[in-house]
């Protein structure tokens, strides 16, 4: 087990699973699955799947909601409130993705859920990471060794939800690199894509985008600037995206659709 103060990370071999036996098996609601279909070292190597968020971004216009317990808004232009919200508390990179919010951004509208637990799945070693984040100081980390035991040992559901038969199907039929199946509390986003419009890892930005090209100039984030910025950008030229923003300012989207 790797722990630093805020982050737990545990790993196991997983060469008897799949991700889609490991969602069947979680347990939770508004669950996710980011699925890759390709073992390359640098695209599509992992597929990330979680469930429970600690909380939920919910934007409209210029209001944007923070819907945990109980629920703040926040007045003003969507994507800079929500880098203002959006913690940024690990510095972790073995991982692309290593807890954070996973939602969609469309034309003044955006939905996300937080998630601090997330199971990852490699596709080139058959490895097993389960990644927990504290996002508050005083949060509890949650028995891993559970579930662990919970994904290894537990009970294939395999009427979870009707959508993810539909999903299933969906993706014996489109055979695309990346999928992508997120449960929201009233609907489900179920999709493909063949490539990332925007990625940003370790400062490096790698977009289809002409909007964000223009913007960095140098394929490098900018030193004062946030990877959320960069998705400012990518938002003037991409109608609608789908994707990750890590607690390690790490990004990945996708058009939606």
């Amino acid at each position: 087990m790797q722990k630093t103060s805020r982050t737990t990370i545990r790993k196991i071999n997983g060469d008897c699973l799949t991700p889609i036996v490991l969602f069947n098996r979680l347990q939770g609601t508004q669950k996710f699955l980011l699925e890759s279909a390709t073992k390359h070292e640098t695209a599509g190597r992992y597929s990330f799947i979680g469930a429970n968020p600690r909380k939920t971004y919910s934007g409209k216009g210029n209001a944007l909601q923070e819907i945990s317990d109980v629920t703040y808004s926040h007045h003003g232009d969507l994507i800079q409130s929500l880098k203002q919200m959006m913690p940024r508390i690990s510095q972790h990179t073995e991982y692309p993705f290593m807890g954070g919010a996973i939602g969609y951004i469309r034309e003044n509208e955006m939905l996300f859920q937080v998630y601090d637990t997330v199971i990852i799945f490699d596709h080139m070693t058959d490895e097993l990471a389960i990644v927990h984040t504290n996002i508050e100081i005083e949060q509890q980390t949650p028995n891993l060794d559970e579930l662990i035991e919970q994904l290894t040992n537990g009970t294939t559901n395999e009427n979870h939800h009707a959508a993810f038969a539909d999903y299933r199907k969906f993706r014996i039929e489109q055979r695309a690199a990346y999928l992508y199946y997120v449960e929201f509390a009233d609907h489900t986003l179920i999709g493909s894509s063949t490539h990332s419009v925007i990625n940003v890892k370790d400062s490096v930005i790698t977009t289809t985008l002409p909007t964000v090209r223009e913007w960095t100039q140098d394929e490098q984030l900018p030193p004062s600037a946030h990877s959320i910025d960069a998705l400012a950008e990518a938002a003037k030229s991409a109608p609608a995206m789908l994707g990750y923003i890590g607690f390690n300012g790490q990004i990945d989207f996708t058009a939606e659709g």
